[in-house]
């Protein structure tokens, strides 16, 4: 992992995820970048701004400058990493600017504020946008959730998901914590097929990892996926959860939309969102 990027409004949830971000930079020994997005409105041929506005904005972009250089210099001096920070004041939003990021060797991490946030991020604003515009995994902070060492990682999939990971991203995390990875296949019906599902994945990813002890797999099913994954995190007490999104537009994936939405509302884990 080369490069983390933290967008940072300084928002309680954001400054919270900034520990996090150090963190995972120290252990993959990468580059963190600080990002600050002002998002200006675009000028019409009749609309009009005053010189207060415009200066105001300024004002606006170097106070935040200096605060985002302060977070460097903090995250250096704590840390001993490379750290470096950027404004931009730009007509996209947040997730357009974060979407031209290159998927390689790069992870967005950022803090969310957990149900009132994301019913609003459904309703368009920043961080759903961000899971759904982005080209690299996106690690989501909860607000009040301080750092820990990641010692156990699941990764849950449904019937339809068709079981994509991404085995480097696995390796990487293999390498920086040797954590226990349990693969939970989730299901509303105990069907032969969805049997099936479960089996060509455990041989899939034995045929990449070996059989390996650090790696583990679990069924659930449930009428109440959501909630059965919630339980299932907090009965096995694992650091991270991870989902895969699936761009598949108006076709429904579990979580492509409702699951995930009501995850990101009760989660108190990281939820870190990889990309088919």
């Amino acid at each position: 992992m080369k490069k983390i990027i933290c967008p940072v409004d300084f928002s309680k949830a954001s400054i919270n995820a900034v520990e996090y971000a150090e963190k995972l930079t120290q252990i993959f020994a990468g580059e963190l970048l600080f990002i600050n997005v002002q998002r200006i409105i675009p000028i019409t041929e009749t609309a009009s701004l005053s010189e207060g506005f415009v200066t105001n904005e300024k004002e606006n972009s170097i106070v935040t400058a200096d605060r985002l250089k302060a977070l460097c210099m903090d995250a250096i001096k704590k840390y001993n990493i490379s750290a470096t920070y950027a404004v931009e004041v730009s007509t996209k939003s947040l997730a357009k600017n974060l979407a031209a990021f290159d998927a390689d060797n790069t992870m967005i991490v950022m803090g969310t504020n957990g149900a009132d946030e994301i019913y609003q991020y459904f309703f368009g604003t920043d961080t759903f946008h961000v899971l759904k515009s982005a080209k690299c995994p996106v690690l989501v902070i909860p607000e009040n959730y301080s750092y820990r060492n990641i010692k156990k990682i699941v990764f849950a999939w449904d019937y339809s998901s068709k079981s994509k990971f991404s085995f480097s991203f696995m390796a990487d995390f293999m390498k920086a914590f040797n954590p226990q990875f349990i693969f939970l296949h989730v299901s509303k019906h105990h069907t032969e097929i969805s049997l099936d599902v479960f089996r060509a994945l455990h041989t899939e990813i034995e045929s990449v990892l070996g059989k390996d002890n650090r790696v583990e797999f679990e069924q659930i099913f449930s009428d109440n996926i959501p909630e059965s994954i919630n339980d299932y995190m907090i009965e096995s007490n694992a650091d991270v959860l991870s989902i895969t999104y699936y761009n598949r537009g108006l076709i429904p994936d579990l979580f492509h939309g409702t699951v995930a939405k009501e995850l990101s509302e009760i989660a108190e884990y990281p939820i870190l969102v990889l990309h088919a």
